[in-house]
């Protein structure tokens, strides 16, 4: 981008249309885009890797979330085993 304006003003200060100042002043505005578009690019990278942290934290939460349910399914279905168990036991001892 910089070579092209850079030529643009060599350009305009062959034709006669541009000032030493003008091509000063071109070259300084060119500057400061380049400049703000670095920092632009700069805070685009920072965003991208808070997306990605947020999205991997997400992700590690709702596994821990699922492995979580999955324990209390197994200690529910370990519970009414037991008291089916007992139950029974309880069942045989009163028949007697």
């Amino acid at each position: 981008m910089r070579s092209i304006s850079l030529a643009l003003a060599s350009v305009l200060m062959l034709l006669g249309c541009a000032s030493t100042g003008s091509v000063d002043s071109i070259e300084k505005r060119v500057a400061a885009l380049e400049e703000r578009s670095n920092a632009q690019d700069a805070r685009l990278d920072a965003l991208d890797t808070k997306v990605s942290d947020a999205a991997s934290t997400a992700e590690r939460a709702a596994s821990s979330a699922s492995a979580a349910e999955a324990q209390a399914r197994a200690a529910a279905q370990s519970a009414d085993d037991a008291a089916r168990k007992a139950d029974a036991i309880f069942r045989k001892s009163v028949s007697k």
